[in-house]
C-alpha cells in the first residue's frame, strides 16, 4: 500500500504542519531540523504554474528514494478536479514507498473528495485524506467533506476564505469561519490543522493566535517556516500542570461512580472528564 494509516492517538498527536514547497527540496534538511510533526510537500500554491510538472517529479524522485524515512509526509496535489490534479493523483499512486497522506485543495462539496478518494482505489490505493476548507461553500458542507472514509484531519484555510470573502485575515473577522469549521468536526475525532500565521517576524503574534485556536478547539497549526514550529510545538503540548490536573479529575470522577463531582470550584461530568483524557492521551503520544 501506498498509504499508510495511523491509529487516532498518532493522529491526535499532531501538534504541527510545516509546509514544504516542492520546488525547494533542497531545504529538506532545514525543515525536518524544525522538529515539526507533519510535513506537507506542497505541489499547490507554492509552484508557479509553468513549474507543475518539473515540482511533481521532483517529489516522485524524492518520495522514491525514500529521502523522507522516519518522517510524517503528506502531499498536497493540486485541485482534484483540475488536469494538474489529476497527474499528481497519478504520481502518488505509481509510487511503492509509503507517505502518509494526501491534502485536498479547493473543495466545495464532498463528492469532489469522494472522486478523489475512488481515483486512489482503482489503483488499490486507501490515503489518509486532509481537506483544506478554504470557501464559503466548503464551509457549508463542512460535516458532510469531514465524514468522506479516509479523512484523518483538515486544514481550515483561512487565508484563501479570507481573499473569497474579500475580509481581513484578522482573528475577530476570521473567527465566526474558525468556529464554524470547529462545528462541522464535532465528533468525528480528527486531526484539526489551523491556518498559518504568515507574520514571519512576529512571534508574539504567533503566539497568541496558537494559543486563541487550542481555545476554539484546534489540535494543531500550520506553519510557513521552519522557526514557527518550536511556538506551535510549545503551545500544543500539555503542560505538567494540565497533565496532573486531568489525572487528578479522572481519579476523582470515577471514585464518584461516574457521578457528577465538585472539584476545585468545578463540576465534574462525562463532557469534561472527556477532554481530561483526551489531554492524558495527547501528553502519551509526546512521551
Amino acid at each position: 500500500m501506498l498509504f499508510h494509516h495511523m491509529n487516532t492517538p498518532e493522529w491526535s498527536s499532531i501538534r504541527s504542519l510545516l509546509f514544504v514547497p516542492a520546488g525547494k527540496l533542497d531545504k529538506w534538511d532545514k525543515a525536518t531540523a524544525s522538529g515539526a510533526d507533519l510535513y506537507c510537500l506542497d505541489l499547490e500554491d507554492s509552484v508557479p504554474p509553468a513549474e507543475k510538472d518539473s515540482a511533481r517529479a521532483g517529489v516522485y524522485e524524492f518520495l522514491k528514494k525514500n529521502r523522507h524515512a522516519g518522517k510524517r509526509i503528506i502531499v498536497r496535489i493540486n485541485s482534484p478536479e483540475s488536469d494538474t490534479g489529476v497527474e499528481d493523483i497519478s504520481m502518488l499512486c505509481e509510487l511503492a514507498e509509503n507517505v502518509f497522506g494526501v491534502m485536498v485543495p479547493k473543495l466545495d462539496e464532498a463528492g469532489a473528495l469522494k472522486e478523489a478518494l475512488n481515483r486512489f482505489a482503482a489503483e488499490g490505493k486507501s490515503p489518509a485524506l486532509f481537506p483544506l476548507i478554504e470557501t464559503a461553500r466548503a464551509l457549508e458542507n463542512g460535516f458532510e467533506i469531514l465524514s468522506v472514509n479516509g479523512v484523518a484531519g483538515a486544514i481550515f484555510g483561512g487565508h484563501d476564505l479570507a481573499m473569497q470573502l474579500g475580509c481581513s485575515k484578522d482573528w475577530d473577522v476570521l473567527a465566526p469561519y474558525r468556529a464554524e469549521f470547529i462545528r462541522s468536526a464535532g465528533g468525528l475525532n480528527l486531526s484539526l490543522i489551523d491556518m498559518p500565521w504568515f507574520g514571519l517576524n512576529d512571534e508574539e503574534g504567533l503566539k497568541k493566535e496558537t494559543l486563541d485556536a487550542k481555545r476554539f478547539g484546534f489540535t494543531a497549526k500550520a506553519a510557513i517556516h521552519p522557526a514557527q514550529v518550536s511556538v506551535i510545538n510549545e503551545q500544543f503540548t500539555p503542560s505538567k500542570t494540565e497533565v496532573a490536573d486531568a489525572h487528578e479529575m479522572i481519579r476523582v470522577f470515577e471514585e464518584a461512580g461516574g457521578h457528577a463531582v465538585a472539584w476545585r470550584g468545578k463540576v465534574l461530568e462525562p463532557p469534561v472528564i472527556h477532554q481530561a483524557k483526551r489531554i492524558v492521551e495527547r501528553s502519551r503520544n509526546r512521551s
